[in-house]
């Protein structure tokens, strides 16, 4: 994990930046629940998004959409970062998740 205290450039985080404040939210979901942030992670990755969506049952938000609208962002900034135009706040594509029964 890294130790920095983000210094950004002129144009604000990079995904780095951003990848460092998810395995610094990773660490800690990992030491509160036991599983090993490096054999598990996966898992450990998993499950937290999984407890996210038990947050947002507890403070009536609605997990699914908050999901897709971050899967849009990640893809926003993935292709922004792709192109050298970092934080250019390219429009976010359509995502779509739905929970189905397998039958």
């Amino acid at each position: 994990m890294s130790t920095s205290r983000y210094h950004f450039g002129v144009d604000g985080p990079c995904n780095f930046d951003r990848a460092d404040w998810a395995e610094n939210a990773l660490s800690l979901f990992c030491e509160e629940t036991g599983l090993d942030e490096d054999s598990e992670r996966p898992e450990s990755v998993s499950d937290l998004i999984a407890n996210l969506g038990h947050y947002c049952d507890v403070h009536c938000l609605d997990f699914l959409d908050l999901a897709a609208q971050a899967i849009g962002v990640w893809d926003a900034e993935k292709r922004e970062e792709a192109n050298g135009e970092a934080n250019a706040l390219y429009p976010e594509k359509k995502v779509l998740i739905a929970v189905v029964d397998p039958g």
